[in-house]
């Protein structure tokens, strides 16, 4: 299953990219994620994040590690555990602002698979309310 999704946000790269790649923010604007607790340190690559995604009212900790990280460019994810995901997000600069890219691939293990389609149109109308809760709390902090 594969899901991404786009948005420019009136913000510079480099705070763009300084909020998504700091696991403590995740809860404030990843539908799925409860909780996020980074290894010390500071995030590079082999960086590992414990987190809780909650989904359909069943919750899964998850292992999370920094697969890719190049400042303010990229940084990629991998995910251990119920569910095993790639997560990319990349920053380019575009006028006014900058274009900020998500994209998830996920095995759907098992059972579950029978309901890809439905997993599928629910991860991509997560992708689109996490990219406007993104915006929203960017842009917001920038006039604050």
């Amino acid at each position: 299953m594969r899901a991404r999704g786009s948005i420019v946000i009136a913000r510079e790269p480099e705070a763009v990219f300084q909020f998504v790649s700091d696991p403590a923010k995740d809860t404030s604007w990843r539908s799925f994620v409860t909780a996020s607790h980074a290894s010390d340190g500071a995030v590079a690559v082999g960086s590992r994040v414990r987190q809780t995604y909650s989904y359909q009212g069943r919750t899964a900790d998850l292992k999370v590690e920094v697969t890719e990280y190049a400042p303010p460019e990229r940084i990629g994810f991998r995910t251990h555990g119920q569910l095993r995901a790639r997560i990319n997000y990349t920053c380019v600069p575009e006028a006014g602002g900058t274009r900020f890219n998500m994209s998830l691939a996920a095995d759907i293990p098992g059972p579950a698979a029978l309901f890809e389609a439905r997993i599928q149109r629910e991860a991509d109308g997560a992708i689109a309310g996490d990219l406007k809760r993104l915006k929203a709390a960017l842009e917001q902090s920038e006039r604050s």
